[in-house]
């Protein structure tokens, strides 16, 4: 579209929905992966002797019997009611509205609910009116008065809302579009009066996880369902039965969807229905007789299925076999003579986005413009206020909003000056597999246990935990699970998390990723000795080892190879676990080793500690040991974990290569002298550890780790 030096261009984009996911009529939506686009044109030469300084063209479904007066297309009559809200009884400016739309008309995808989204944001815009997104909705829910489908296409993702009740007078007011009596909207009317102001806050919602590995079939019959005759067929009233019925299911499904692996018999039993899909039988011919024939038994992949919106589009939510589900399915309304179509869709996350490009060097920009939300960044502190409240202790509040974090020694414990110790590390490519699973729920304890395991090997007691959280755009329910788990890991250690960052870089990430870095700071006493204490050192020390419950954190770029050459989906069933998916398994978290060790130290018991991480037992444990001494190990004395034994033969590793690494099913590797070995290990296992002896320090002959009998490592592998 070719335009002057004087024309501005706002391209409006909303998600299609679906509504009434299964159980939830007028409760639940989904935003899915097809797009309403309006590309407004301010300053159109063609425009200015247009109705309502309004031109109208578009492209797309249902194109012969879509209304092109401003007044009457369902887009454009929305926004002329935000504009007159608003002491504007036109566009204020000649203004082309080209409108694309892939959403089929009359089909149960929420064209009518991305018409009514994409109207008030066009108001908003061309009115330069600076609505927020709350605000769009409360005009939204004046028009289209049933939420579920209007704040999925406005807030994106997997949706629950409800509604206020209105002013049934503002109700009748005819300047008021409707957009449930389509095709032909009705109201609208321009009487001279300025309509009824929405209330504030008319509308709530809140955006439920949902399983990555989740896809969305979508057959489409080539008929439609008007709304108002959808409505028409609906009860007044229900039994009580069938409400509580559907209020039991709808408890669970919004859970349901959100878990890894999907749990298919509770997501099928959770997505039948007794208030909306069995009095719309009579609409879709076949209906009743389709819907039963399919389950998760009779076509693996699926796990449920239910009349998108008011139909007559069937959405059946699947996590494999897709063409095989829809072809069944337009299999069985052909016996009905129906011809069909089928799209696969996934959740639209982002929900309504404006973009705008003024030719004018004078023209205002907006943070937001370049891609940063200073809203989002606003709304993450305070959806994550009680997280990190929950980890304060003697000498750190854990309040957040601030310029810093404040630790008091003197609160904490120390009286006397004590010696800090600091720890920085990140997750590393283990975010890969979080990504791939959309479950940031055990990163962020991963991040805390690389910091504070690092500074308790030192004799160092962690006091307090910052974040770092890198994103190019910022998905705040994405982050709030991430800080979340590092609350989660700050409560495990014993310490405070004061402070983060969150930068939102647009181009420096892909999608959804994201980068995490974190900081410990811990304090050793005065008077104890810094760990190791290489000094007292002797042959004959003892070695003992904590065990790992995993991968922990390191060697997951080597991990993922092996998956991928093994040809595993990460929710696939473990070959290790039959009782979870690879994805599952390789999240555990990181085992944090702080308060079980901190007696011990107390007790001046330990000489000093490895942590193992990247390099594994070769890397890791000289760097505990004096240059004359070396660690004499026996890999038979502690278990393999069985992820580690699966890496292991799948990747064809070599033992020498597994032990620099992998942890091999130690977390952490302790010196302690030969009388006090067994009180030590005494009190780790009363302390809910593993620890077993390992071996012991000998003289270095030009090895700083001997390792002996890793033939049981091939054994196990």
């Amino acid at each position: 579209m070719l335009r002057s030096p004087n024309q501005a261009m706002i391209t409006i984009k909303v998600p299609c929905s679906s509504a009434n996911i299964g159980p939830g009529f007028d409760v639940i939506g989904l935003a899915l992966s097809l797009w309403l686009e309006v590309e407004v044109t301010l300053g159109d030469e063609a425009a200015k002797s247009a109705p309502h300084n309004c031109r109208i063209t578009y492209e797309g479904q249902g194109e012969a019997d879509v209304d092109l007066q401003p007044d009457r297309n369902l887009i454009t009559q929305t926004a002329l009611y935000v504009l007159r809200c608003h002491q504007k009884r036109s566009f204020p400016e000649p203004t082309h509205v080209h409108i694309r739309n892939p959403i089929p008309l009359g089909r149960g995808l929420g064209s009518s609910g991305a018409a009514v989204v994409a109207g008030v944001s066009l108001g908003n815009e061309v009115g330069k009116l600076d609505l927020s997104k709350n605000r769009i909705l409360d005009f939204c829910l004046m028009i289209e008065r049933h939420p579920d489908n209007v704040a999925a296409a406005l807030y994106g993702g997997f949706v629950g809302s409800y509604l206020k009740e209105l002013d049934p007078e503002d109700m009748k007011r005819k300047e008021v579009p409707l957009a449930e009596v389509l095709p032909a909207p009705q109201g609208g009317d321009d009487t001279g009066l300025t309509p009824p102001l929405p209330p504030i806050d008319i509308g709530k919602h809140i955006r439920f996880p949902w399983a990555s590995e989740i896809k969305c079939i979508a057959v489409i019959p080539d008929f439609e369902v008007a709304t108002a005759k959808a409505r028409s067929v609906l009860p007044t009233s229900y039994a009580k039965a069938d409400v509580i019925y559907n209020l039991q299911r709808v408890a669970l499904l919004t859970t349901a969807l959100g878990q890894t692996p999907p749990n298919a018999e509770l997501i099928y039993d959770g997505m039948q229905d007794k208030v909306h899909q069995p009095y719309r039988k009579q609409l879709i011919p076949g209906l009743t007789e389709i819907l039963r024939s399919v389950t998760p038994q009779s076509h693996p992949g699926l796990l449920g299925l239910c009349l998108s919106g008011a139909g007559p589009t069937l959405l059946a939510l699947a996590t494999s076999n897709f063409d095989h589900i829809a072809t069944y399915l337009m299999d069985q309304f052909s016996k009905e003579n129906i011809k069909c179509r089928w799209e696969l869709l996934e959740p639209a996350y982002d929900g309504l986005t404006v973009t705008s490009s003024d030719q004018s060097q004078h023209a205002a920009m907006t943070y937001a413009d370049a891609g940063v939300s200073i809203d989002s960044g606003n709304e993450l502190v305070q959806s994550i206020k009680a997280a990190v409240a929950s980890t304060r202790r003697p000498g750190a509040d854990a309040e957040i909003g601030g310029f810093g974090g404040a630790l008091d020694l003197t609160a904490a414990g120390y009286t006397e000056p004590p010696i800090l110790i600091q720890a920085i590390d990140g997750v590393g490519t283990k975010l890969k597999v979080a990504f791939a699973m959309d479950d940031f729920s055990t990163v962020g304890i991963d991040l805390v246990a690389m910091n504070v395991n690092d500074l308790i090997v030192q004799g160092a007691e962690p006091l307090t935990f910052m974040d770092y959280y890198a994103c190019s755009k910022l998905n705040v329910p994405d982050a709030v699970r991430f800080v979340e788990g590092v609350a989660e890991g700050c409560k495990q250690a014993g310490c405070a998390l004061v402070g983060g960052e969150t930068a939102e870089m647009p181009g420096m990430y892909q999608g959804k990723e994201f980068d995490a870095g974190g900081a410990a700071t811990g304090a050793l006493k005065k008077g104890r000795t810094l760990l190791p204490d290489k000094a007292a050192m002797r042959e004959g020390d003892c070695l003992i080892g904590l065990a790992s419950n995993g991968a922990h954190s390191n060697g997951y770029s080597l991990i993922r190879k092996i998956v991928e050459r093994a040809g595993l989906a990460y929710t696939d069933k473990a070959p290790w676990d039959s009782s979870t998916t690879v994805g599952k398994s390789l999240l555990t978290p990181t085992r944090i080793y702080v308060k079980p060790l901190l007696p011990a130290i107390e007790q001046d018991l330990i000489l000093g500690m490895a942590h193992i991480t990247g390099g594994g037992l070769e890397d890791n444990i000289p760097r505990m040991l004096p240059k004359h001494l070396a660690a004499d190990v026996d890999v038979s004395t502690w278990s393999v974990p069985p992820v580690l034994r699966w890496v292991k033969g799948a990747g064809n590793v070599s033992s020498r290569e597994f032990a620099r690494t992998w942890n091999t099913g130690l977390g952490m590797v302790l010196v302690a002298t030969a009388g006090n070995a067994d009180e030590l290990m005494k009190a780790l296992n009363d302390a809910g550890e593993k620890a077993v002896r390992i071996g012991k320090l000998v003289e270095n002959q030009g090895e700083g780790v001997v390792l002996h009998n890793t033939e049981t490592w091939e054994k196990a592998s």
